[in-house]
């Protein structure tokens, strides 16, 4: 079946459609323009600050080790990881006591308010290090490193804070 339609008609249709051509052309590339330019500043999305600046001191980096327990205290703003090398984060997965060998890393932040999240803190700057190692003769030595020059000091609570860190909860995963 073959419609008819009436000249005018036709050019009205044509008419209605370059208006709405020439609307969609010209708000189309605006708004690619106002998408392509407002992306975010990601430049600042490392959090610089919380890294470990100097390890000369330190005898190994303890963020490369394998995180095994988080803590966070509200009352002092801090927040700490526990991390161990591979021999202490078997205890992972035994639920054993720590091995000869095991080194653990006890990093201390404190913390800021999260610029990007509402209510949220995340990690400032290392304030300490205590490192926890057993030897082979199952010693145990804890050392203190105070930042941010990562020099050796004396803790007055060492006792408490070595058998502290040894008792530590390991976070359990699924």
């Amino acid at each position: 079946m073959i419609m008819y339609f009436p000249h005018r008609w036709i050019l009205k249709i044509l008419i209605r459609n370059k208006m709405k051509l020439r609307f969609t052309a010209g708000i189309l590339p605006v708004a690619l323009l106002l998408m392509l330019g407002c992306k975010p500043d990601t430049s600042n999305r490392i959090n610089k600050e919380a890294s470990i600046s100097s390890i000369s001191k330190l005898p190994e980096n303890p963020l490369e080790m394998t995180p095994m327990a988080v803590s966070i205290s509200p009352e002092a703003k801090t927040m700490s990881t526990l991390y161990g090398n591979g021999i202490a984060s078997k205890r992972l997965s035994d639920g054993a006591d720590y091995a000869k060998g095991s080194l653990l890393y006890l990093v201390t932040w404190e913390g800021k308010a999260d610029p990007e999240w509402f209510g949220a803190r995340i990690p400032n700057r290392v304030t300490m290090i205590e490192r926890v190692s057993v030897d082979q003769n199952g010693q145990q030595n804890y050392t203190f490193f105070k930042g941010p020059a990562w020099n050796v000091s004396v803790s007055p609570k060492k006792d408490e804070r070595q058998a502290m860190i040894l008792s530590v909860p390991l976070a359990v995963s699924p």
